[in-house]
């Protein structure tokens, strides 16, 4: 400290407890499932179509990643990249094991936000074992969004062909329909003409593509659909979406792809599959906006593992969050004239934590924000374990 012997004007820095909160990562999807080579329940991390190609493509497997008929991944990559994506993790699986991936693994990964399994569709019989395993993952874990897919062939008209896929409700996962068709970035005429000039791609990978532009242009809690959610290289699609369709799907949490005069193709809509059984949660940006400001104050509480859970660490926790919730709500995140409207921050003894709390070691907050739609508070409940695991 300094030794004031002086009269004059003194300098001090003063360390307040904690950290500020920062954003968690929201770009960044979750590729699952089998490709040509590459590191076997390993992820690796991805920015380009071309890194994808050197790690997980192998000219020794003409079946899998010949340009005539790419392989699922392949496909869901081409998709991904060409409309915009940034970073992927590539989780090459090459047994049906998913949930053993996911306890052992995956659940070490946090700086993504979006999951994606090429080659795997909701069957109208049976189910699918490894989106049921992805799900729970998601639901059990909360940082991350499922996007689903049917099978190209399956036409979905109206309420009793959603009915008959039985589809799992939860506001962790995402359904689009129709595939799509679009031009093989692997042919050319001169050096490739036996390659397929169309490919028939799974839309989830095309959404995920849309999320992360999104998140870029605007932010997590803009709704990734309309016209600024424009697909790039479409050249047409399994199935038409007329409006009354469009009106039949919609409520039943299928997400729309269509084409449309003076627009181009487009997602059209923006549910979770939670749209019926919970309406809370039935709006993709709302349960995307929930996970983003969750993990972000996750990541960020590290500081406050081994300081005393008392007034100062509750005061500094507040404000850190405050800080960012407001934030936020001046980038336009949240409804509200002003913050005290748009959000809350609790913690402390009698407000977010009993003395059995305490006693556990547990800090516990709840905050609550109102989401651009619906216009009804979300309450978040967070408990930070105090001591290391």
């Amino acid at each position: 400290m300094a030794n004031f012997t002086n009269p004059g004007i003194y300098r001090q820095d003063v360390s307040l407890l904690g950290q500020p909160v920062t954003a968690a990562n929201t770009s960044t999807v979750a590729f699952i499932g089998n490709t040509g080579a590459g590191p076997v329940a390993q992820p690796v991390l991805v920015n380009s179509f071309t890194e994808y190609q050197s790690q997980f493509q192998s000219a020794a497997d003409p079946v899998q990643n010949s340009a005539d008929s790419p392989d699922a991944m392949t496909q869901a990559l081409m998709a991904f990249y060409g409309n915009g994506g940034k970073k992927a993790y590539i989780c090459r699986l090459t047994s049906a094991d998913y949930q053993a991936f996911y306890q052992t693994v995956l659940l070490n990964y946090h700086d993504f936000s979006l999951i994606v399994l090429p080659g795997q569709h909701w069957d109208i019989a049976t189910g699918n074992t490894a989106i049921t395993a992805t799900l729970a993952f998601c639901q059990q874990h909360k940082q991350c969004l499922l996007l689903m897919d049917v099978a190209a062939s399956q036409p979905l008209t109206g309420a009793a062909s959603v009915a008959a896929l039985a589809l799992p409700t939860s506001s962790y996962a995402a359904l689009y329909y129709p595939w799509l068709k679009m031009v093989n970035p692997l042919y050319h005429a001169v050096n490739n003409p036996t390659a397929a000039k169309l490919l028939s791609i799974a839309p989830s990978a095309v959404a995920a593509a849309v999320y992360t532009r999104t998140d870029s242009s605007f932010g997590v809690w803009k709704t990734p659909a309309g016209v600024s959610a424009k697909i790039i290289g479409v050249s047409g699609l399994a199935y038409s979406v007329d409006e009354l369709s469009q009106q039949q799907l919609n409520p039943l949490g299928i997400n729309c792809i269509r084409t449309l005069p003076r627009v181009g193709t487009v997602l059209w809509g923006a549910r979770t599959l939670a749209t019926q059984a919970d309406p809370e949660w039935r709006y993709i940006s709302v349960r995307r906006t929930a996970i983003f400001i969750e993990q972000s104050i996750r990541q960020s509480l590290g500081w406050a593992v081994f300081e005393p859970n008392e007034q100062p660490l509750w005061q500094a926790v507040r404000r850190n969050i405050s800080n960012f919730l407001n934030t936020l709500f001046r980038a336009g995140a949240m409804q509200g004239q002003t913050a005290k409207e748009a959000f809350f921050v609790r913690c402390g003894l009698n407000d977010s934590m009993t003395q059995h709390d305490i006693t556990k070691q547990q800090l516990v907050v709840e905050l609550g924000f109102a989401p651009l739609k619906p216009a009804e508070f979300v309450v978040i409940r967070i408990v930070h374990p105090l001591t290391p695991p």
